[in-house]
């Protein structure tokens, strides 16, 4: 009898770990077996509405399942992600947002949710590096010509940006930290009326990603100085990094990716990951991105996806404390 007991014992961890093993692979084998639901927080027609659609509709092929992309656009798309927040952590309910996700930490201290904790990162699938903007016959052809002209006119230049504790914000409030130069910054309720004042020469650079201003630069309405990346942008081999033009560890992008709230089963998590990451490689998808003017993310596991979120949550917080963003 005491023998029966003692492997009862010992067996019993063994056949509960064997049974957690099979339910999470049956769990993810048979994810979804019904409609998902991509929460976007941004209106149709823009950037992350179009890449959201673009996989949404690649997905459901994979799937044999309906996705569904609700746009809850407003407050910097933090209505989106309470939603998310606050839904069944069952894979079915996804957000797909953006860098801005990231940056409401610092610019809303009412957040009804808290942008680490109450989400689990699936993966990342748009990457697109900020660029430095200025109106098409601006008398500068390089960077170092226009930091020559800001230094010559201390705070008569100025800068737009989508509306504070964006992106293009931020990366031009670290352009001033780094190249020692005083601009205004000019916040908008959007990017459209800041590139048509950009234009129109009512301010005088933005820092936005490729994407959101290609047409402008193909149509020669803007003319960029410098990409903030490690290489040169594919679509624009004549344009210099900003370490190419003397401005060192200037790396701004803006990515794309999907979260699902906390606690999602990790299986479901991984297979969410893992199509998404075949996707994003496939030559066709790639490139109907890039007529979107974005550009596909090299894939990323869930964990990296999460560090990478980290990380950036380092440098931008270490930027909004420089300038006091929280009491902006």
């Amino acid at each position: 009898m005491n023998n029966r007991i003692r492997s009862v014992r010992f067996f019993a961890p063994v056949l509960t770990l064997c049974a957690a093993i099979f339910c999470g692979a049956s769990l993810a084998q048979n994810f979804p077996n019904h409609t998902v639901t991509f929460i976007v927080g941004y209106s149709p027609g823009g950037a992350i509405d179009q890449s959201a659609r673009l996989l949404a509709q690649e997905l459901s092929k994979r799937w044999g399942q309906p996705i569904v992309v609700d746009n809850r656009p407003g407050a910097n798309g933090t209505i989106a992600a309470t939603a998310v927040a606050n839904a069944k952590p069952d894979g079915y309910t996804i957000l797909v947002t953006a860098t801005s996700h990231n940056l409401n930490k610092f610019v809303n201290k009412d957040l009804r949710y808290d942008v680490e904790k109450s989400f689990s990162p699936v993966a990342m699938t748009v990457d697109v590096s900020n660029i430095l903007v200025v109106k098409a016959d601006a008398p500068y052809q390089t960077l170092d010509q226009f930091i020559t002209a800001v230094k010559a006119a201390p705070e008569q230049f100025s800068y737009a940006s989508q509306g504070i504790g964006g992106i293009p914000h931020l990366a031009g409030e670290m352009f001033k930290l780094k190249t020692g130069t005083r601009i205004m910054h000019v916040p908008y309720k959007g990017a459209a009326q800041g590139m048509t004042d950009l234009i129109g020469g009512v301010v005088d650079m933005s820092i936005p990603s490729t994407g959101s201003v290609m047409n402008f630069i193909e149509q020669g309405k803007l003319r960029a100085l410098a990409v903030a990346s490690n290489q040169r942008f594919k679509q624009l081999p004549n344009v210099p990094t900003f370490a190419e033009s003397g401005v060192p560890d200037f790396i701004v992008s803006t990515w794309h990716g999907l979260l699902a709230p906390a606690d999602t089963p990790p299986e479901i998590v991984f297979k969410i990951n893992a199509d998404v990451n075949e996707i994003i490689q496939k030559e066709a998808f790639k490139n109907a991105l890039l007529t979107q003017g974005s550009v596909a993310a090299e894939p990323l596991t869930p964990d990296q996806f999460s560090q990478r979120l980290k990380k950036e949550l380092k440098i931008y917080g270490e930027v909004a404390s420089a300038i006091n963003l929280g009491a902006q």
